[in-house]
């Protein structure tokens, strides 16, 4: 499997569970994300954005194990 497809699952998993996460700190002032949106629009976008890393990764093991086969 690929590390790389795992850590995206990982990722995914975790935006998914706290899409919050980075709400704090320095993050306030450097992401145009936490800047532009409204509170609700950033947790729908970090949500989808964590569907996305999951499918991603699933596809990058699926593509890994194709390979290997």
């Amino acid at each position: 499997m690929t590390l790389g497809g795992i850590l995206l699952i990982v990722v995914g998993i975790v935006y998914l569970k706290r899409p919050e996460i980075f709400r704090r700190g320095v993050w306030m002032k450097t992401s145009i994300a936490l800047r532009t949106l409204s509170e609700e629009g950033y947790l729908r976008y970090m949500r989808r954005l964590g569907v996305v890393f999951l499918l991603l990764g699933v596809a990058l093991i699926v593509w890994d194990l194709g390979k290997s086969l």
